[in-house]
Parts: structure tokens; C-alpha cells; sequence
């Protein structure tokens, strides 16, 4: 089950990464 955490953890980081660009 380490690979959904893995995955969850690659979509948190994606997020916030155009969380930030969808911003400006």
C-alpha cells in the first residue's frame, strides 16, 4: 500500500505547485 501513499503524496506536491500558479 506504499504506492498510494507515494501517489498521494506526487498529487499533493502537484497541486500545489498549479495551486499556486492557477493563483496569479
Amino acid at each position: 500500500m506504499f504506492i498510494i501513499n507515494l501517489v498521494k503524496k506526487v498529487i499533493s506536491f502537484i497541486k500545489g505547485l498549479f495551486g499556486n500558479n492557477e493563483n496569479e
